[in-house]
């Protein structure tokens, strides 16, 4: 009975043992964290940010360099490819030479026991923990392989101070991926682990060099390497004071842990070479700017076929304090100044209500108490819309998108994922199209690689992935069409101009280089300055200015971030340009002047290639047939000429505003000549209000002092030498010729204002005057 009963005690103890090493081994084995790691598309590091403990930690590898597993095995546990785990006769050696000693001085521990060891941190190291060690060795021999088990040492060993691992330990002294470690380098690492904190790099070389030397020895005793290798690698230098680990993109990393990938190795779409290019482009401009208080760059480069992120330089490594260095001005909402605009004029053509060259008035307005200003402040009074857009001339803008719709045009920027601009469209009002909205450098770059690939002929995704294998939600869900290719082609043809304001410089380096669609934008008072360049291989997108939003004289898009754009495009392969969809475009002819749709009328025409609902555009409205005398000097009607005599002529005619201003910079525009003495005029306005329009209610400021200012009108007429007579509230004020222009101090009220030229014409007017 005794005996059976001691045979159950011992099948119980043995199932409980066994099931006890069935489940002694942790999963996972290591719970410690660890740095976020970024590589490039390449496999070299771009980033990596410290774990949480104070400890450069990598991620675990999934292997080893050669020489390393080499390297280590011979020093730590020679027979690590043979034994279960523990090895029992290192082990009855280091019995007998404890007991000899008197004290410990061999554990006869195994890689694989030291991987336990490591992954129990904080036990004391006595009888029963080695015990442990043994068995739960044994049983991951039972669930790793052999070189999963080394790669779990490699990766939590330590190596002196707070790096642990060996990826960590081969950048923090040597400043180089363990696969291009020499056998000087890789063995100095190699004996490490074994006594980290007695061999310190930078300290104890001599301790260092001879355990180093001894293992180069026995690699060399062993036939691992000869004799030759023996004696380069032993004069070698060793390792010194940790190096810095390379921050090529320590904005990105940020992003990466933000978006949940904290403490992972983290393979990116961005190339490494040009990484490091557009870094000591950035650096090198930052350097300049700095010393007009300029602190901040952002670069942004796409590939557009791929639609991934080829380099990501969120910020400048700015050591000035406070500068905002640490915001990663990429995924920052700023003020988009002018670079909306391009979606604009790219909407209103695919929809029929412009053509490319339409003439846009460029005159001074106030719509709604709202008055843009263009940069130059003057005015063109009409001007081709693809001249405003490639000039960036805010006025003609302005009138652009109230004659779309504010709504219309906010409903479509809603589909190019800007997703910053999230209030209602009455929040922002025209304002929009001149900085009114906030937008980041990644939704801007990834809107116009949206309308690159449309131009491609392939799927716009308007979001381009910086982690290489991430799949892109957008492509799965099958976007609705925002842009035409007839439109985009337009558009790009525009902004590839060299027509540039004449009063910014800095891009004029670079017009014999690739064509290249580019489009900068500068938001009031200076703070943001934009640009944007486009080609069928690549998106590059740059921002400079204050991370504070101070703004800086000279700040702008075409002076300060064009030439960065245009550096970072020399360093990319040359692409030939689009190809024309003439499938999703329509011939037209249209008038040379006007740039619309040709009337019978119109003197010259040309052939261009229009968005198909351009047809439905008007014809021209600018050119009517006017009745001359023989001579043609004069203008003439039948009360006072005969009809057999009259020379009918085409004339292109502005309204008198605008005529007002295009005169003034086009001095071959043909006015209209005067009609002879005895005709009698037929009705034809001559002349328009500048300032302020009929109903308009004026504030009178107070001056500097003390008394209330007066307000200012003005008057376009057609013939410059014609006088004008002022009549206020009935009261004739005074008169003007030439330049129509008068200082009124008025009483508070309505008040209505007659004007007569001195061939009688009359314009009529209101205006109320604020307290």
């Amino acid at each position: 009975m005794l005996l059976k009963t001691k045979k159950k005690l011992f099948y119980f103890i043995s199932l409980v043992l066994l099931i006890w090493f069935g489940f002694c081994l942790p999963n996972p084995l290591f719970k410690t964290p660890t740095s976020t790691v970024m590589v490039g598309v390449q496999g070299r590091l771009l980033a990596a940010k410290i774990a949480n403990d104070g400890q450069w930690r990598f991620p675990e590898s999934d292997s080893l360099p050669d020489k390393f597993i080499k390297a280590i095995t011979y020093f730590e546990d020679e027979y690590f490819y043979y034994h279960p785990g523990f090895n029992p006769i290192s082990i009855l050696r280091a019995f007998k030479q404890n007991i000899s000693a008197r004290k410990v001085v061999s554990g006869a521990s195994t890689i694989s026991m030291q991987t336990i060891r490591l992954s129990r941190k904080g036990q004391k190291r006595n009888v029963l923990e080695k015990i442990i060690e043994i068995f739960q060795a044994m049983r991951m021999e039972i669930s790793y392989s052999k070189n999963e088990i080394l790669n779990l040492y490699a990766s939590h060993a330590p190596f002196g101070g707070n790096v642990v691992g060996l990826e960590a330990a081969s950048w923090r002294y040597f400043g180089r991926d363990p696969t291009q470690l020499s056998w000087g380098e890789i063995t100095a690492l190699a004996v490490l682990p074994n006594a980290p904190a007695l061999i310190y790099p930078g300290k104890n070389q001599v301790k260092l060099k001879i355990k180093r030397d001894r293992l180069l020895n026995k690699l060399n005793k062993k036939g691992i390497i000869d004799n030759e290798t023996c004696d380069l690698a032993k004069s070698e230098p060793l390792p010194g004071t940790p190096i810095a680990i390379p921050q090529l993109a320590p904005h990105l990393v940020i992003r990466a842990i933000k978006e949940g990938n904290k403490g992972k190795r983290i393979i990116t779409t961005i190339d490494y070479s040009l990484q490091k290019k557009v870094n000591k482009i950035v650096k090198n401009y930052h350097g300049i700017l700095s010393e007009n208080e300029i602190h901040n760059i952002a670069v942004l480069v796409l590939d557009v076929k791929k639609g991934i992120v080829l380099s990501y330089i969120g910020n400048t490594n700015c050591q000035q304090a406070n500068s905002g260095k640490d915001v990663d001005i990429i995924t920052s909402p700023r003020s988009t100044g002018s670079i909306l605009k391009p979606f604009l004029y790219a909407f209103m053509q695919q929809d029929g209500a412009i053509l490319p060259h339409t003439l846009i008035s460029d005159i001074p307005t106030q719509i709604a108490g709202y008055s843009p200003k263009n940069f130059n402040e003057s005015f063109d009074g009409v001007v081709p819309a693809s001249e405003a857009l490639a000039r960036s001339l805010n006025i003609p803008a302005v009138r652009m998108l109230r004659e779309y719709s504010i709504e219309k045009f906010y409903t479509n920027l809603k589909k190019l994922n800007l997703n910053t601009i999230n209030q209602p469209a009455a929040h922002y009002g025209l304002s929009i199209i001149l900085g009114g909205a906030e937008a980041t450098l990644c939704d801007l770059s990834n809107a116009y690689m949206g309308m690159a690939q449309t131009l491609n002929g392939t799927e716009s995704i308007f979001n381009a992935n910086y982690m290489k294998d991430e799949v892109n939600i957008s492509q799965l869900l099958g976007k609705e069409k925002v842009f035409e290719p007839g439109a985009i082609w337009n558009t790009f043809e525009a902004l590839s101009t060299l027509n540039r304001p004449s009063q910014e410089t800095g891009w004029q380096e670079f017009q014999s280089s690739q064509k290249i669609a580019w489009k900068t934008g500068t938001s009031f008072g200076h703070r943001d300055a934009w640009s944007i360049g486009i080609t069928p291989g690549y998106v590059v997108g740059v921002w400079v200015g204050n991370a504070d939003g101070e703004g800086r004289p000279g700040l702008t898009g075409t002076s300060v971030a064009a030439p960065i754009l245009f550096k970072v495009f020399k360093h990319l392969p040359y692409k030939n340009w689009f190809q024309k969809p003439d499938w999703d475009l329509t011939k037209a002819t249209v008038c040379k002047q006007s740039g619309y749709l040709a009337s019978e009328i119109c003197k010259e025409t040309r052939g261009i290639s229009i968005s198909k609902n351009g047809l439905k555009t008007v014809t021209c409205p600018f050119h009517q047939i006017v009745k001359l005398d023989k001579e043609k000097k004069f203008r003439v009607n039948s009360n006072c000429y005969p009809v057999s005599k009259m020379e009918l002529e085409s004339w292109f005619v502005l309204p008198p505003i605008q005529e007002w201003y295009f005169k003034r910079k086009n001095p071959f525009y043909k006015v209209l000549p005067p009609f002879k003495e005895d005709c009698t005029e037929e009705v034809f306005k001559n002349m328009d209000v500048i300032y302020p329009k009929d109903l308009t209610k004026l504030l009178i400021p107070i001056e500097l002092n003390g008394r209330k200012g007066k307000a200012v009108f003005e008057i376009a007429h057609r013939n410059t030498n014609t006088t004008i007579f002022w009549h206020l509230d009935n009261t004739y004020i005074g008169k003007t010729k030439s330049i129509h222009r008068m200082e009124i101090d008025s009483k508070s009220g309505k008040h209505k204002m007659t004007l007569v030229d001195d061939n009688g014409e009359t314009l009529n007017f209101n205006f109320e005057i604020m307290d």
